[in-house]
């Protein structure tokens, strides 16, 4: 019996670790790639196929997936969630979402390096939009902090639900 019952749960915990095409929730943060891989565009997942985010000509936008990933640079359009590592489940922080539809119609100074998206995505984290956050690997690791344990990203093929 205790071995059926561990391959049972074996069993379960496999097939939910490699469960794909989870949505983000409310308040997720959110990314793609660009570049051909070679730098990241982030925001924040409100719901229903729209993100906030900061665009490089500085408008803070409530945008569709489509824009998310439309830059010239990307080929995949892929999406990548910030998923629970031991359970199917995304990982959103409402509050996140509540401060970014607030900041929709804002400008900023954009800067590729200094004021970029992902520093408005950690603004959006810790109310602070004057942070020193701006590559995606810092960004990666305030989410985690924020949420207080490891987080696995994971990619949304979008396209089924939305395109």
């Amino acid at each position: 019996m205790t071995d059926w019952l561990i391959s049972t749960i074996e069993s379960i915990r496999n097939r939910i670790m490699t469960r794909e095409n989870l949505e983000p929730s409310y308040g997720s943060v959110i990314y793609t790639e660009l570049g051909f891989g070679s730098m990241e565009h982030s925001g924040i997942y409100i719901s229903d196929g729209k993100v906030i985010c900061l665009g490089g000509d500085g408008q803070i936008r409530q945008v569709t997936l489509n824009e998310f990933t439309g830059h010239i640079t990307t080929f995949n359009h892929e999406i990548y969630v910030p998923c629970y590592p031991d359970w199917d489940g995304t990982i959103g922080f409402p509050e996140v979402a509540y401060r970014a539809s607030d900041m929709v119609g804002q400008h900023r100074n954009y800067n590729l390096v200094m004021d970029n998206c992902h520093q408005f995505c950690a603004g959006c984290l810790i109310e602070d939009s004057e942070n020193s956050i701006n590559f995606i690997w810092m960004l990666k690791d305030l989410v985690e902090r924020k949420h207080g344990e490891k987080v696995l990203w994971k990619k949304w093929n979008w396209k089924e639900k939305y395109n």
